[in-house]
């Protein structure tokens, strides 16, 4: 009898527990939309050079420069740019969209003023009709932020043979990305 007691025992524990588990179907939904992704505010001082690099969407977002110089010029920034991301950057899943630099394109990219600071250019190693919109973003970025004009200032790139392709530091949806590390 005591075996008849414990698998009864045993049955009225058991079968709750699987008839809880199994007691109907959740009804799947679709995709929630909530609204845009966030801002984010770069807590970087004067000291610390931002360079874009795209991420695996297709954004952009500024990766902080702290192994150089206090306080990098504009011309820095931009070469740091052409070298590509660093390590941390490749794994976290940035990547550039500029054509690979090689150490012979060392020092040929330069930023200058034009229109009393109302506008840059960057001069680039390569050609710059074939660029993607993200890689003139990249460039236009890290022109803007490194000269930390309020206005921003119109960013035209310029290649060897003497060609100008306008860039603007736009987000992903149109909208005038932020720069100003602060």
């Amino acid at each position: 009898m005591t075996r008849l007691r414990t698998a009864a025992a045993a049955a009225a524990l058991i079968v709750p527990l699987l008839l809880a588990t199994g007691c109907g179907s959740i009804a799947t939904t679709g995709v929630v939309e909530s609204g845009s992704a966030a801002t984010v505010k770069l807590a970087f001082g004067e000291e610390t050079g931002l360079v874009y690099f795209v991420t695996p969407e297709g954004g952009i977002v500024p990766v902080a420069i702290t192994d150089g110089p206090s306080h990098p010029s504009p011309n820095y920034l931009i070469s740091r740019l052409l070298a590509g991301p660093d390590e941390i950057a490749r794994e976290a899943g940035l990547i550039s969209a500029l054509p690979p630099a090689d150490a012979s394109m060392n020092g040929k990219s330069t930023l200058t003023f034009t229109d009393n600071g109302a506008g840059i250019q960057v001069k680039l190693p390569y050609p710059v009709d074939p660029l993607s919109e993200p890689a003139r973003r990249q460039v236009a970025c890290t022109a803007v932020g490194a000269v930390r004009i309020t206005p921003a200032p119109q960013v035209t790139l310029i290649d060897a043979a003497g060609k100008k392709q306008r860039a603007q530091c736009t987000a992903a949806d149109g909208s005038r990305a932020a720069t100003d590390g602060g």
